[in-house]
């Protein structure tokens, strides 16, 4: 059934993106050299964490898995006891392959939920991976997202960055389902706007914790060790991180309900990735988030 809608969404895609006439704003992937034995890319666009009341992540993550409360109040102590960091990533995948390889570009908009213990071992860190939105036209990248869990064919504004200008030092991106975009007066199921900031409270580590947590699904062995990388060209220097702070409103299937969050802090950085799909979770036992 998702081969079969995926492909159903593939034949929208001029309509939706014009991939042919699109142009990233991204730097090179830098590392391909580096990792000719791996898929490598680069993300750009907005990270950021969302603070959602503990009791709605509880409901979201499955019950067999705990979460490591003690080790993200270490992380976000300005978090109240009744919160936990969900983490907003709003990326566009870029120059993505693995030698002699590559595949198009491509956008995702997510709330992932870090600090599961998936191996009930008390002390490994992963990240737990709900319904994501990712780009209907590049069916590699969907079905590939369909390996770890529920995954939505959607259409974002704008269709070849992963944000646009809203004005001096803002920025917004709008992400829908594809069988809502098809018809009149669609609501995206995520809109973000978001600008510059002074200072955020979280720092730069907190984010190179909870990007580096293996990613898993639930009901399968497999986990995917996709590894971001904070020190190439792409994120220092003059494309430094960037703090910001905005706001979320989300709906079903990215939230349970429909829900503003004002509040959200993060940074709009591109980092390049290393990825190792299908690596066996228990291999990746005493992983602590770095």
């Amino acid at each position: 059934m998702r081969s079969t809608f995926a492909l159903f969404a593939s034949s929208f895609a001029p309509a939706l993106a014009s991939p042919l006439i699109c142009r990233s704003q991204t730097q090179p992937n830098p590392i391909t050299k580096d990792y000719p034995k791996d898929v490598t890319g680069v993300i750009n666009g907005t990270t950021a964490i969302v603070p959602i009341p503990y009791a709605v992540a509880r409901s979201i993550v499955p019950s067999k898995y705990p979460i490591l409360t003690v080790a993200y109040k270490q992380i976000f102590p300005v978090l109240g006891d009744d919160l936990y960091p969900a983490v907003l990533e709003a990326v566009q995948d870029h120059d993505i392959g693995l030698p002699p390889f590559k595949i198009p570009d491509f956008t995702r908009v997510a709330l992932k939920f870090p600090f599961v213990d998936r191996l009930n071992d008390g002390a490994s860190a992963f990240k737990y991976t709900p319904p994501q939105l990712v780009s209907a036209e590049n069916l590699i990248a969907f079905l590939g997202s369909t390996i770890y869990g529920d995954t939505v064919a959607g259409s974002f504004e704008p269709s070849c960055d992963a944000y646009a200008s809203n004005g001096p030092n803002e920025t917004y991106m709008r992400a829908y389902a594809l069988v809502e975009f098809l018809l009149p007066n669609a609501r995206p199921v995520a809109d973000m706007s978001f600008r510059t900031a002074a200072r955020i409270p979280y720092t730069i580590d907190t984010f190179v914790n909870v990007l580096n947590q293996p990613l898993f699904g639930d009901g399968i062995p497999l986990c995917d060790n996709y590894i971001t990388l904070f020190n190439t060209t792409v994120t220092t220097g003059e494309y430094a991180p960037v703090p910001v702070e905005g706001t979320l409103a989300v709906r079903p299937p990215l939230y349970p309900n429909d829900e503003m969050f004002e509040y959200v802090y993060g940074f709009q950085m591109a980092n390049a990735f290393v990825e190792r799909n299908g690596v066996v979770c228990g291999s990746l036992k005493g992983y602590s988030g770095r």
